[in-house]
């Protein structure tokens, strides 16, 4: 989850995908041997064209959907260094407020992270306010 100025990208899942229509943050699955933490840096560069830098694990799901037993690696990262703050991801990625946020669906697997976010919003919020 790529967080900036109080704002994180999400999208929409497309027609063709399992769960369509539902909201989704930048990821993918790993490839073989690959890191988690590596894993979230190429998916968000291929999804978004944005290159970011991972901060920290935020938490590890394990979910069983009809169509999957899945485990979802969530990361928090920001922009890498040099790269604009108001840079516009490749759709359908955009950044979204906490507001807006509260108003999307995503899949059930989402629910423990979503929870999360909230005050990891606020606090980026507030800090760049303390920067300007």
């Amino acid at each position: 989850m790529v967080i900036q100025n109080g704002a994180v990208l999400a999208g929409e899942r497309s027609a063709e995908t399992t769960l369509p229509g539902l909201a989704e943050f930048p990821g993918g699955k790993c490839e073989v041997g690959e890191l988690p933490m590596v894993c979230a840096v190429r998916e968000c560069q291929e999804e978004t064209g944005l290159l970011v830098v991972p901060e920290h694990q935020l938490a590890i799901v394990n979910w069983d959907y009809p169509h999957a037993a899945v485990e979802l690696h969530f990361w928090q990262c920001r922009l890498g260094s040099g790269i604009p703050a108001d840079l516009q991801p490749a759709a359908p990625f955009r950044w979204v407020s906490a507001a807006q946020l509260a108003e999307l669906e995503f899949p059930a697997a989402n629910g423990a992270v979503l929870g999360l976010l909230a005050p990891l919003l606020s606090a980026d919020t507030a800090a760049g306010e303390a920067s300007s």
